[in-house]
């Protein structure tokens, strides 16, 4: 049994692969702790309820101190540890000069988007701490992309650079052009934008690339935008653990 893991900025999330059959997506938050400490417990905790597991895939954002602790962590288990690593395989070539520099996360997510829409062009909007767009053509060639502020990033900025700072948030529910009190329309204005942003940047992406692509829309905030995306795509919040799946089984 292999465990599928995803550690990200503010929380872990995570899968069980066996017998070629992922579970649903688990989401275990740090719990205010900072992000090295939470993933490291939340990672150490999946251990040692998942007695059965034999090796951890791990994709993550975390920084090269975070792998070494990890490393030691497998050591100790006994666990074999598979790091996910930015390079030119699996039928993908990163537009990327030094593939190391472009995310792991991004490259799981070309993958995932490589796994459910099999040699097809891909756009895959990533929608976490930060937004990420990645552009690939049919014949695995990687275009490049761009990276965004993600929506609490920007409801954040917006309450504690303004006046509005007795605000401690912003309403997202039930976004609206028109909103009629405060607090909704820093919220809608804050998903709206950023929703008119990635409308924007993928149908400039399509202009560019040589074929059709199928959108694909992700991460942890994947449902709530894509309410309001008006371009046609797929809402798939848990993708990346299609794209850890498949360097599981692929080695």
């Amino acid at each position: 049994m292999t465990l599928l893991v995803d550690a990200g900025n503010s929380r872990l999330k995570w899968a069980r692969l066996a017998q070629g059959q992922r579970s649903a997506q688990t989401i275990l938050p740090y719990a205010g702790m900072p992000a090295v400490q939470g993933a490291l417990q939340q990672l150490a905790y999946l251990v040692d309820t998942h007695t059965d597991s034999e090796r951890i895939v791990l994709v993550h954002v975390l920084g090269q101190a975070f792998a070494e602790q990890v490393e030691q962590l497998c050591a100790e288990k006994r666990r074999q540890l598979v790091l996910v690593r930015s390079l030119n395989a699996y039928g993908i070539q990163l537009a990327y000069p030094n593939p190391e520099h472009f995310g792991t996360d991004r490259f799981v997510g070309l993958l995932a988007g490589r796994s459910l829409f099999p040699q097809q062009s891909l756009i895959v909007i990533d929608a976490g701490t930060a937004v990420t767009i990645d552009g690939l053509e049919r014949n695995g060639a990687h275009r490049g992309g761009v990276i965004l502020p993600g929506l609490q990033v920007m409801v954040d900025s917006l309450v504690q650079r303004t006046q509005a700072k007795h605000m401690s948030s912003a309403n997202l529910e039930q976004p609206s052009v028109f909103a009629d009190n405060t607090l909704q329309a820093m919220g809608s204005g804050c998903l709206l934008g950023l929703v008119g942003a990635l409308e924007g940047i993928t149908q400039r992406m399509q202009e560019q690339l040589a074929s059709p692509a199928q959108i694909l829309l992700c991460g942890g905030d994947a449902q709530r935008l894509s309410a309001s995306f008006r371009l046609t795509h797929h809402a798939v919040p848990d993708a990346l653990m299609d794209g850890l799946k498949f360097i599981a089984e692929l080695g």
